[in-house]
């Protein structure tokens, strides 16, 4: 997780970050699927139910609940038995470290967790932060460029891990794109939906020109790009 405050000072700086590396480090202990001691282990091996892992265990099954139903069941915790709350994981602790820094304070950054941003206010330009969309195969390249200023940028694919994201309805790793990207204003609903939409394929930009706020950019298997209508207004002017 990477923050950066040009107006804040440097000690300042550091408490804001010891504050949110501290709530990073607990949503890992409480959520790693690879440790044996964390809730979400202990309960895939039946040790424990669902109800009784916690206070922060149960709020991450109210929110895979609540997005499982607003992305029509292409995100899921739940698949093949196993609960997995990793695809909403990391933008909830994206969002809530946004929050602790607005508490302490700080009205200019970005938080950058694997590729996923949140930002506020501007750089020390006085400019939005340039986030780039990865290119999926030209490593050195960027396919776009979005000015991110008090917006969420998320991107979901197969390039970096792999086909790890599944289908639900089709039980098997989604094949139709390289990767899906949402723009928003809110980091959490940004990365769900653009797992959600990534899972989805070819229908995935349809699905997100219907959420109210947000817009897509998704990169085929072919290395063909398409947007929502609103998408371009957020981005760096091509040529």
């Amino acid at each position: 997780m990477r923050i950066d405050e040009p107006l804040v000072p440097s000690a300042a700086v550091d408490v804001c970050l010891g504050a949110v590396a501290a709530h990073s480090q607990a949503v890992h202990v409480v959520f790693s699927p690879v440790r044996r001691d964390t809730p979400v282990s202990r309960i895939n091996r039946g040790e424990v139910e669902e109800a009784n892992a916690g206070s922060l265990v149960r709020q991450a099954i109210d929110l895979c609940r609540l997005y499982q139903q607003a992305t029509r069941g292409y995100f899921t915790a739940w698949i093949r038995g196993t609960f997995d709350p990793s695809g909403l994981v990391k933008g909830w602790a994206i969002d809530r470290g946004a929050t602790i820094l607005a508490e302490k304070g700080c009205r200019n950054f970005y938080l950058d967790a694997g590729g996923d941003v949140q930002a506020r206010g501007r750089n020390e330009e006085g400019l939005p932060w340039r986030v780039g969309i990865r290119h999926p195969v030209e490593r050195d390249k960027v396919a776009r460029v979005v000015l991110a200023e008090d917006l969420a940028v998320a991107t979901s694919g197969s390039y970096e891990k792999g086909d790890h994201i599944v289908n639900p309805y089709a039980d098997r790793p989604a094949a139709d794109l390289l990767s899906f990207t949402v723009v928003g204003p809110d980091i959490l609903s940004a990365d769900v939906y653009a797992t959600a939409a990534f899972a989805m394929g070819e229908a995935g930009l349809e699905f997100i020109d219907g959420v109210a706020g947000y817009e897509g950019f998704a990169i085929s298997r072919s290395l063909i790009v398409s947007w929502t209508a609103g998408f371009d207004r957020y981005c760096v002017a091509a040529g």
